[in-house]
């Protein structure tokens, strides 16, 4: 009886010393996950940041382009308009007409002002457009560092889990020891 006693005391104990390396190894594999895991969302977070910044970087460059080429649209309506006062001029005066003074005066002054409404028109219509893609570079921009300090947390994170996992391994040390005592000289401990 003292025999079968002390061989399923034995048999307890190495069923708890063997349950108690499984759990460890479960933790430390549990833990190791979490950590490669938030070693790949930090890389994706630097990842969305980078894209961000260059999505800022190109907008920034549309807004550039934009208001040139809103500028470059006002010269050019400036130009036709003083094309076409230019012409009305040439015709007025080669019917003989007063072209200085009277209706034709008054005929070139409309067509000035109405030429240079459209080319204000199309230079505030160019500021507009830039400024939405620049207000869209400072969303892009504000994304990017919101994706930084998310992998700045999710790296943090990870270096947290190699301390969470150095306390696993010690906690499972610990119980594998005292799981040992029950094999040493003093012989299984029987409650």
């Amino acid at each position: 009886m003292a025999v079968a006693s002390s061989t399923a005391a034995l048999l307890g104990a190495a069923v708890t010393l063997a349950s108690t390396a499984v759990g460890t190894w479960s933790a430390v594999s549990r833990q190791e996950e979490q950590r490669k895991q938030a070693e790949f969302s930090a890389d994706m977070a630097r990842r969305n940041a980078q894209v961000a910044e260059e999505n800022a970087r190109m907008a920034e460059e549309e807004a550039r382009q934009t208001r040139a080429d809103s500028y470059d649209a006002a010269v050019r309506k400036r130009q036709e308009t003083s094309l076409l006062i230019g012409k009305q001029r040439a015709q007025a005066g080669a019917s003989g007409a007063q072209i200085d003074s009277g209706s034709q005066l008054d005929s070139q002054l409309d067509l000035r002002e109405k030429g240079e409404l459209d080319a204000l028109s199309i230079e505030e219509q160019g500021e507009r457009a830039a400024y939405n893609q620049e207000v869209q570079a400072w969303n892009q921009r504000n994304a990017a560092q919101g994706s930084q300090a998310r992998e700045r947390q999710l790296r943090s994170k990870s270096s947290t889990d190699y301390l969470s996992l150095s306390k696993t391994l010690l906690n499972g040390a610990g119980r594998l020891g005292n799981n040992f005592d029950l094999f040493s000289g003093q012989g299984p401990r029987l409650p």
